[in-house]
């Protein structure tokens, strides 16, 4: 079972919390994103309890953890018993780089078909259904001036969406402390 996990960082720990997560038991992959989170990780587990006691445990000893909000994945397959197959079959990666993940809200009874069109849309490279405040989570790998322009173009259209919130992911390095030539004599 898999689980995306948002988390809100302490102004300045960012960074550092991202780079701690793939370290830690359960947790697949950590981005840094622009938006109303600050990291958005990938958690694997045996069940949602095994997820929970994890995060519980791995996550929330991090220093400059503020808050997180874990969403479980719902398997594609149990969304195709609700009404055909899709194209597309994988969450999103969240590799570093330039990516956005675009939170959808759907109308109730909707997200089978919306999974069945979002996953013909080219740009889209990731898609999950979730448990939790949205529906949907698409990855779209590109700058967010391109993203922005798919969901405007290509998401919001589709009937069946209520909103979308975008999270944009940043490839961000904490710069080295600046040290001047007398300073490792110290």
């Amino acid at each position: 079972m898999e689980a995306f996990i948002y988390l809100r960082a302490r102004p300045g720990s960012a960074a550092r919390i991202a780079a701690q997560l793939p370290g830690r038991p359960g947790i697949r992959r950590a981005v840094i994103v622009v938006g109303d989170w600050d990291v958005l990780a990938l958690a694997e587990g045996n069940d949602l309890n095994s997820i929970a006691t994890g995060i519980l445990a791995n996550v929330h000893t991090i220093e400059g953890v503020e808050r997180t909000l874990t969403t479980p994945v719902v398997p594609i397959d149990r969304l195709g018993a609700l009404g055909g197959g899709f194209g597309m079959t994988h969450a999103p990666q969240l590799n570093p780089g330039e990516a956005c993940y675009v939170q959808v809200r759907a109308q109730p009874g909707t997200v089978p078909s919306l999974v069945e069109r979002l996953s013909e849309v080219e740009e889209i490279s990731g898609l999950a259904a979730l448990g939790g405040e949205h529906d949907l989570l698409l990855e779209i790998r590109g700058p967010w001036e391109v993203a922005s322009g798919v969901v405007l173009e290509h998401v919001h259209p589709m009937p069946g969406v209520v909103s979308t919130s975008t999270l944009v992911g940043i490839d961000y390095q904490e710069p080295e402390e600046d040290r001047d030539q007398f300073s490792a004599w110290e």
